[in-house]
């Protein structure tokens, strides 16, 4: 894994701590909108990760499979 791909998770981690933060702030408030928010941020946070393992996975057996023709 390359700094540009654990810069990528920690930016995504900060991203759910921040979603939860503001999930917890509209189930609070009964905010159902700023709810719908939140939890729609979070769905495209986990989106994101599940690209960037599928992107990691991808090189990562590219690179055995070149490895493994050599």
């Amino acid at each position: 894994m390359n700094i540009r791909n654990i810069a990528r998770f920690g930016g995504q981690a900060l991203a759910v701590g921040a979603a939860f933060r503001e999930l917890r702030r509209a189930r609070d408030e009964g905010d159902k909108l700023r709810i719908i928010d939140a939890l729609v941020n979070a769905l495209a946070i986990a989106t994101t990760i599940a690209i960037l393992i599928r992107e990691i996975r991808g090189r990562r057996d590219k690179n055995l499979l070149d490895e493994n023709l050599t």
